[in-house]
């Protein structure tokens, strides 16, 4: 027997119990119902299940201009209690295009050149402009290897304690045993902190706002509660997160004896990044504004090429590096950063985002019965530095 609801039937029942079902089950409610509510799974609209929902209640989400089709005024939402509950969700899916919008390529494939060298001198967009869309100059998925959901307040990471002796095979004797290796790691609980912004939905406000300028609005919002997390994932790769022990500090002075403190070197950049030991390498690198603008114009030399860089009569270069290099990295600056430090890293072995799903479960139901005129976006998180080694810094001042 098929139990689902159709779009029109859920329009019609829609209410706070949607979302308590979906927090049960550990999901957002758009994962809710596209798993457990899709009556149609081969529906050509392009429209997931919330979208259709929002269809049959006659709201129009995104205009098309030259069709004359236009955004629902943000009042049309106020024309039912089902209508209004279905305001937080829309609110909500808002916030995560921001948050949560991970859908990039890696624009540096094994086949390219490498940015800005002659063969390849124009950078590439991360991502493509539609809709006036709305991002962080550092989104969070840059700097996460793995994320976490969890349905309450207290996570315990596990860190892998990393030993080349331990994971090195070994030759083995004719009829001896073989040597049994041990992987160490340590536990805790880490911090979660609750991220967010109270937004504003008064009738007479907003009533006349047409949907696709709310939704700049909250994304807007969602783009700097981005900006937070990320200077607390800086805070966790530089000091740790009580457990996990702190990655090691490189002396630029040290790495290139020639260098003075203070100004980066292309030697002493190079050296830092050979500082990654196999299987880690350097993939995206966080900095203040004044260090950045020192790596972007860093001087590769003119009058005497390097070997690794010349051509011997188009007989090919000198030399070829076996040891990869994630080139290009990514870098970014943040005023969160240390002053004149690089803080590099492997987004893929660094940093566990820890995530409470269900956590604004309650603002919900106040909103969606008019116990509040306002909608509180929250976000409870937390971050753990799984593996120490996947993070170095360099001290360009020293």
């Amino acid at each position: 027997m098929n139990t689902k609801l159709s779009p029109a039937e859920l329009a019609r029942q829609f209410g706070p119990q949607l979302y308590q079902r979906a927090a049960e089950k550990g999901l957002t409610l758009t994962a809710y119902l596209n798993r457990y509510e899709n009556t149609d799974p081969n529906d050509k609209s392009g429209l997931d299940v919330f979208d259709r929902v929002l269809r049959e209640a006659g709201i129009v989400s995104n205009g098309v201009p030259e069709m004359g089709i236009w955004p629902s005024e943000y009042g049309d939402f106020d024309r039912s209690p089902q209508m209004r509950a279905m305001s937080a969700e829309w609110m909500l899916r808002q916030w995560r295009k921001v948050s949560l919008n991970s859908g990039k390529r890696n624009l540096f494939m094994n086949s390219d050149a490498a940015a800005g060298d002659w063969a390849r001198p124009y950078a590439d967009a991360q991502m493509a402009r539609w809709d006036q869309q709305v991002a962080p100059a550092i989104p969070l998925s840059a700097v996460v290897g793995v994320t976490t959901p969890i349905t309450g307040d207290v996570y315990r990471a596990y860190y892998l304690t990393h030993s080349a002796s331990e994971v090195r095979k070994v030759r083995v004797g004719e009829g001896a045993e073989i040597p049994r290796m041990k992987l160490t790691g340590g536990d805790r609980t880490i911090d979660l902190y609750k991220y967010g912004r109270v937004i504003e939905a008064t009738y007479e406000e907003l009533r006349r706002q047409r949907l696709n300028k709310v939704s700049m609005i909250i994304q807007r919002a969602a783009v700097q509660a981005e900006i937070d997390k990320v200077a607390t994932v800086l805070d966790v790769m530089v000091n740790g997160d009580g457990s996990s022990g702190t990655p090691t500090t490189h002396d630029l002075t040290t790495l290139d004896s020639a260098a003075s403190a203070g100004t980066l070197t292309l030697k002493g950049w190079l050296a830092f990044k050979m500082k990654f030991a196999n299987p880690y390498m350097i993939m995206g690198a966080l900095m203040q504004e004044a260090v950045a603008l020192q790596l972007a114009l860093l001087n590769t030399g003119s009058a005497n090429i390097p070997l690794v860089a010349a051509n011997l009569g188009n007989l090919g270069t000198g030399v070829a590096p076996i040891n990869q290099f994630a080139d290009s990295v990514r870098y970014g600056w943040t005023s969160d950063a240390p002053a004149l430090k690089i803080v590099g890293f492997d987004p893929r072995f660094a940093i566990e985002r820890v995530t409470e799903i269900g956590a604004d479960i309650s603002e919900i139901e106040r909103f969606t019965t008019k116990q509040t005129q306002t909608l509180t976006m929250t976000e409870v998180e937390g971050f753990a530095l799984m593996d120490v080694n996947a993070v170095e810094i360099l001290d360009v001042n020293a």
